[in-house]
């Protein structure tokens, strides 16, 4: 079963989800971790329909937040101690105390959560076992070994601050610790009931911390709420949080792409700095945000759940493996096809490939992947510069530079972007753009060597 963890070290972009996910807990820090990709249609859309939920809930409550997430803040993780419980093994004070801590705030907590009318559930009621803890019921967050237990304690007690032997105080303080031993030992045996109770009681607090921080991160996004589709992938406004991020810095906008995509092999060219590699990226992310049940970055989206997601770009693993950038693509590149030939439903993202050898041997190359996975279930994007890539598959090619705008300006890498159309558009022609010398020319690059560039061309 794939994480979310194990997604984040497979595409690093995707810490940045974590990164600003608003978790009060550490039990909701943890579960985010753990929760599985899902390929479960059904399973999505109610993900999907909680968030919906809880967003429409806070609208009307938005005061009374800070207090539930002050008390999801507060929740300890006690699964290690409630393990112990189930197993009857002998508590310490600490132990006790921090059940009788965790049960108060899932009262105080439950009280809330029922007089806001919140939609999904409610927490298990704790009161038994607070009566347990608190038989004074002073209702504060501290535990001891109370008088209350035992009149035999209490008599103890009282008998051993008004001894004033040494030695009958000693053998005092001995009884006193055997016969608390023994009340914790009853403790124990009566709480063990509970334990099944504040185990699920944990659950829905880390449900109910990873729903609000998903539906949070939904509006500081602007995310969607997307559709579940059967075989294609469509979005109105798709955009890149990380890079969008970024330029909200710069005190510039990300430019969103509309694009429908099919099961299929699309082949996208586009100039150099024009964002093929950035609109891979994008449909990566939204993808994987998807399939962890959150909001996606778009105005609007349907989008097909697959097994798979396979990411291929320029390998920085070369070090480790020993191999080099080449031989690492191509071994991702075999274990795609394998899963493509046992009609695995996957999406494919592959950034320039073969980028690293001859251009004649590296069209064969894209040309060869792009007709193996076409008409399969999987829907396949690889971006290229290589020309006379020929073949029965789509192409898209990205608008790019606005040359009537920007003829006879000279700019900076950081300017050009307002010169750009990252919209993508059908295109008939089999040949990628050539326009690298242009870009260098408005970046003011040396004179000479341009010169020298445009001879040898």
């Amino acid at each position: 079963m794939v994480t979310f963890k194990d997604s984040i070290t497979t595409f690093p972009a995707l810490r940045f989800v974590y990164d600003h996910l608003d978790l009060c807990s550490s039990i909701g820090r943890k579960e985010i971790l753990k929760s599985k990709f899902i390929t479960n249609e059904a399973e999505l859309s109610l993900c999907f329909n909680e968030i919906n939920s809880v967003l429409l809930w806070q609208e009307s409550h938005t005061n009374h937040l800070p207090k539930i997430k002050q008390l999801l803040s507060s929740t300890q993780d006690i699964s290690a101690t409630l393990y112990r419980l189930k197993n009857n093994d002998a508590l310490d004070d600490i132990e006790l105390f921090e059940i009788k801590k965790n049960a108060l705030i899932m009262h105080d907590l439950n009280k809330l959560l029922a007089s806001l009318s919140f939609p999904l559930f409610s927490l298990n009621e704790v009161s038994g076992a607070i009566s347990i803890l608190d038989p004074e019921n002073t209702r504060l967050p501290h535990f001891y070994i109370y008088s209350l237990y035992s009149k035999e304690l209490t008599a103890l007690r009282s008998k051993s601050e008004r001894t004033i032997s040494p030695e009958e105080k000693e053998d005092l303080l001995w009884q006193i610790s055997k016969l608390e031993n023994k009340i914790r030992q009853n403790l124990v045996k009566k709480l063990v009931p509970f334990a099944a109770v504040f185990e699920q009681n944990l659950k829905f607090i880390s449900q109910l911390d990873i729903l609000l921080a998903k539906a949070a991160l939904a509006l500081d996004w602007n995310c969607c709420k997307p559709e579940i589709s059967e075989d294609s992938i469509s979005y109105v406004g798709l955009f890149h949080p990380v890079v969008s991020h970024r330029l909200k810095k710069e005190n510039a906008a990300f430019q969103p792409i509309d694009i429908e995509l099919k099961q299929t092999s699309c082949l996208i060219t586009g100039a150099n700095m024009t964002g093929k590699s950035i609109f891979l990226r994008a449909v990566a992310f939204s993808q994987w945000m998807f399939q962890f049940g959150f909001y996606v970055p778009a105005k609007s989206a349907a989008i097909v759940p697959v097994e798979k997601i396979h990411f291929v770009a320029e390998d920085s693993d070369t070090e480790r493996t020993g191999f080099s950038s080449f031989v690492n693509e191509i071994f991702h590149i075999h274990r795609i096809l394998q899963e493509v030939k046992e009609n695995k439903k996957m999406l494919v993202l592959v950034d320039e490939f073969a980028r690293t050898t001859n251009p004649k041997e590296g069209t064969a190359f894209v040309t060869a992947l792009l007709e193996m996975v076409n008409c399969s279930k999987t829907i396949c994007l690889v971006t290229t510069h290589y020309s006379h890539v020929k073949g029965d598959f789509r192409h898209l090619r990205v608008k790019g530079i606005l040359w009537d705008k920007i003829e006879n300006i000279k700019t900076n890498p950081h300017e050009l972007n307002k010169y750009i159309d990252y919209q993508l558009e059908n295109c008939d022609e089999k040949n990628a753009p050539e326009e690298a010398v242009k870009i260098a020319e408005i970046l003011s690059i040396d004179d000479t060597f341009i010169s020298l560039v445009k001879e040898y061309l």
